[in-house]
């Protein structure tokens, strides 16, 4: 057996340049672990915020990112016999000490270590892909929409940079709860996509200004349900676009932290904040059934060979995505990409 396989790893904390593709030794796994060979892994922001360093957060290096991982059981660690190996699995990135890919290594690598308790069983091979893309993005769309804010059917949903990988999945789950769902976007063509997918209404703001339309659009009376994570850059007009006795939902800050609340909004329309942090393995069920039976399809941007993962951080770090980011090993590239739905 080759007791080596290729990786991108974070070298040090910085721009682009610090990721870098290598051959390194292949992970063996300890008690209750079990090794994954990765069929597809895809990004998320978080994957851009590990290379560039985040305060308060120490990550050894080399690290190896990515926490959104499917593929197949390698190799089992002592102790694990519940599981069979060459069974396709979805992982769950949620472990005790954070998050796969952040706070353990990731599957931006041809293999990876994960706790047997973390995996899901898949029925096939058919949609590695799309299975990839379900974990922290869909599975923090389904816990914040329908755990958190509770949205239901006749409500109305905003969402802020809804292009996204989060917000791309709380379009499509909003519109199968039974939501009105109107979509914020920056461009004219993320909003026709937008509106093809499930958007019934799209504003386009590539000033950043979208509250009055909205305010429009719901017959000044605002939205049930607003979600916004960018944070800094947009949290003020989400704010103005509440109604009153609605909810404002926050799963991150993508253009920062410290945003500025207008108490007044609060008090007078009696507007409730919300946060929502994560997945549970429940939603990431859910999620697995509907995609199986087809009622639900993840929206991939694109597919990049393991080689290229710098190409593939570049596309969602600058904004150039609609819907996830996948990186497939280079060998297994061509069989992987072929049971792509179109």
């Amino acid at each position: 057996m080759n007791d080596t396989m290729t990786a991108a790893r974070i070298r040090e904390h910085g721009g682009p340049e610090q990721l870098v593709v290598e051959t390194v030794e292949r992970p063996h796994p300890s008690s209750g672990e079990v090794v994954v060979r990765v069929a597809a892994c895809a990004l998320n922001h978080l994957d851009i915020f590990v290379r560039r360093g985040m305060p308060g957060v120490t990550v050894p290096l080399p690290h190896t990112t990515g926490g959104d991982i499917a593929g197949w059981i390698e190799k089992l660690g002592p102790g694990v016999d519940e599981q069979r190996a060459g069974a396709p699995v979805l992982v769950d990135p949620a472990v005790s000490t954070g998050t796969i890919g952040e706070n353990a290594p990731g599957g931006l690598a041809e293999f990876v270590v994960v706790p047997a308790d973390n995996l899901i069983a898949l029925a096939d091979t058919d949609r590695l892909i799309e299975m990839a893309a379900l974990p922290i993005a869909y599975g923090t769309a389904h816990r914040m929409l329908l755990t958190r804010a509770v949205l239901r059917a006749g409500e109305t949903l905003v969402v802020v940079g809804a292009s996204g990988g989060v917000g791309v999945a709380c379009v499509q789950l909003g519109k199968r709860v039974g939501a009105r769902v109107i979509a914020c976007t920056s461009s004219a063509s993320k909003a026709k996509l937008l509106s093809g997918l499930a958007a019934d209404e799209c504003v386009v703001a590539s000033d950043g200004n979208y509250s009055a339309r909205v305010w429009e659009l719901t017959g000044r009376q605002g939205a049930d349900v607003v979600v916004d994570y960018s944070g800094v850059d947009t949290w003020p007009q989400s704010l103005r676009c509440v109604r009153p006795h609605g909810r404002l939902m926050t799963c991150g800050a993508t253009s920062g932290y410290n945003a500025v609340t207008d108490l007044r909004y609060l008090w007078v329309r009696e507007i409730d904040i919300r946060g929502s942090d994560g997945w549970t393995r429940d939603d990431l069920v859910r999620l697995r059934n509907l995609v199986r039976v087809g009622e639900l399809r993840p929206v991939i941007h694109a597919v990049h060979p393991l080689s290229r993962a710098r190409d593939a951080l570049a596309e969602l770090e600058h904004r150039r995505t609609f819907g996830k980011v996948v990186v497939v090993p280079d060998a297994l590239y061509t069989e992987v990409t072929s049971h792509v739905h179109d």
